[in-house]
C-alpha cells in the first residue's frame, strides 16, 4: 500500500506544480510571501523529481515481472507486448483525442488567452495549433515524442511516456542477451538491437535510462535480504528517512554533483522493499492510497490539455499568488481530479475488459 501512496502522491506531484507555474508567477519573482506561501510554492515544486520516482517504481515492477516469468517458464515475448501496450493505449489514446478537442475549443474561442496566444513565458514560441497535425498525433501514439514529432499540442507532460515504453522495449533486449534463454545467435542480435534503440531514442532518454534500472536493484535487494530484516520499522524508517532528505535537498538544488535524479532514484530504489513490507494501518490512508494510485496514470496524462483550457476559460494564468486566487486554485485542483477520475472510470479501469474483447482472454493480470 505504501507504494500505492508514493505512486499516487507522484502523479498529483506532477499536476499540482503544473497547475502552480500556470496560475501564479513564480515564487522567486513574487515579492513580499509570507512563510506560509514559500511553503505552498516549496512543496508544489516536486514535479520533475515525481517523474523520477515514477521511474524507478515502473522499473521495479516490470524487471520483477520479467525476471519472475523466466523463473517459472511463464516468458512470452508476445504476451508482454500485448501487456505493456494495451496497459499504455487504453488510456494514451483517449487522453491524446481529447486534449486534442480541449487545445481546438481553446484556440477557437480563447485564443487570446496568455497559453494559446504563446505569451506564457514557459511556453513562448510554440504555435499549439501546428502541433495538433495527424502525424504529431501518430507519432505520440507509437511513442516517437521529442525523438520525431514534439508532443502533441498542449501536452507536455507526454515527453515521459516516450521513455517508458523504450525502456520496456531495452530492457528485455539487455536481460536476455545476459541470460541463457535464447541461442546466443539471437542474444548477439538482442544486444546489438538495444544500442541501436538506445541511439535511435536520443541521448536525453538514454540518460534516464539508469534511473528507470535503479528498480532492478529494489528487486535485487528484495530477492536476497532477509524478509525479516525488511520487515525491521527502524530501516525502514532510516531508508524512509534518508530518501526524504536526498529529495529535499535536490528540490533545494543542494550540491547537484551529489543530490540529483540519479541518488535519489538510487536511494528510493533502496527504501522500495522495506516499503513493501510495511504495513498501513489506517483504512483512510488506503483508502485515500487506493483512488489516487487508481488514477494516475490518468492524471498524468489528461491534466495538462484541460487546465490550460479551463485557465484560459477563467483568465487565472500567471496571477500575482494571494490566498483568495489560492482557494480558486484548490478549487482546480478538485475539478481536475473528478476529471480525470472520470476518464479513470471509462478508460483505465476497463483495460482488462478493452484487451479481453479484442484478444481474448485466458491470461493473466497486469503489471501496472
Amino acid at each position: 500500500m505504501w507504494l500505492d501512496f508514493i505512486r499516487g502522491l507522484s502523479a498529483l506531484a506532477v499536476f499540482i506544480g503544473h497547475l502552480r507555474i500556470i496560475c501564479f508567477h513564480d515564487g522567486k519573482e513574487t515579492a513580499g510571501l509570507d512563510i506560509y506561501s514559500k511553503i505552498i510554492f516549496f512543496l508544489t515544486g516536486f514535479g520533475h523529481l515525481a517523474v523520477v520516482i515514477f521511474f524507478a517504481l515502473s522499473g521495479f515492477l516490470i524487471i520483477k515481472s520479467i525476471h519472475e516469468a523466466v523463473l517459472k517458464n511463464k516468458w512470452n515475448a508476445l504476451h508482454y507486448a500485448q501487456d505493456r501496450l494495451f496497459r499504455l493505449w487504453v488510456v494514451l489514446i483517449p487522453a491524446l483525442v481529447l486534449g486534442l478537442v480541449l487545445d481546438r475549443i481553446g484556440i477557437a474561442y480563447w485564443g487570446d488567452s496568455l497559453f494559446y496566444s504563446n505569451r506564457w513565458k514557459y511556453f513562448l514560441n510554440q504555435d499549439i495549433e501546428n502541433k495538433l497535425t495527424a502525424v504529431i498525433f501518430f507519432g505520440n501514439v507509437f511513442f516517437v515524442q521529442k525523438i520525431l514529432v514534439p508532443t502533441l499540442g498542449s501536452n507536455g507532460a507526454l515527453w515521459s511516456l516516450a521513455n517508458e515504453f523504450w525502456y520496456y522495449v531495452v530492457f528485455p533486449l539487455f536481460y536476455f542477451t545476459a541470460i541463457n534463454w535464447y541461442k546466443l545467435i539471437y542474444r548477439v542480435v538482442f544486444f546489438i538491437a538495444a544500442i541501436l534503440l538506445l541511439v535511435f531514442v536520443g541521448k536525453q532518454i538514454a540518460l534516464s535510462f539508469p534511473i528507470w534500472l535503479m528498480g532492478g536493484l529494489s528487486y535485487i535487494i528484495t530477492k536476497t535480504v532477509d524478509e525479516k530484516h525488511l520487515k525491521r520499522k527502524e530501516l525502514l524508517f532510516l531508508f524512509s528517512l534518508l530518501f526524504v532528505v536526498f529529495l529535499v535537498l535536490c528540490r533545494l538544488k543542494f550540491h547537484e554533483e551529489i543530490f540529483n535524479s540519479y541518488s535519489v532514484s538510487f536511494v528510493f530504489a533502496i527504501a522500495i522493499p522495506f516499503l513493501c513490507k510495511a504495513q498501513m494501518k489506517s483504512n483512510i490512508l488506503k483508502s485515500v492510497s487506493s483512488f489516487f494510485s487508481d488514477i494516475s496514470y490518468t492524471l498524468y496524462l489528461a491534466h495538462l490539455p484541460f487546465i490550460y483550457l479551463v485557465t484560459s476559460i477563467l483568465g487565472f494564468q500567471d496571477r500575482t499568488w494571494s490566498y483568495k486566487y489560492f482557494m480558486l486554485y484548490l478549487g482546480l485542483v478538485v475539478l481536475t481530479l473528478l476529471y480525470s477520475a472520470l476518464l479513470w472510470f471509462l478508460f483505465e479501469k476497463n483495460t482488462k475488459k478493452i484487451k479481453w474483447r479484442i484478444i481474448g482472454r485466458g491470461r493473466g493480470h497486469f503489471i501496472s
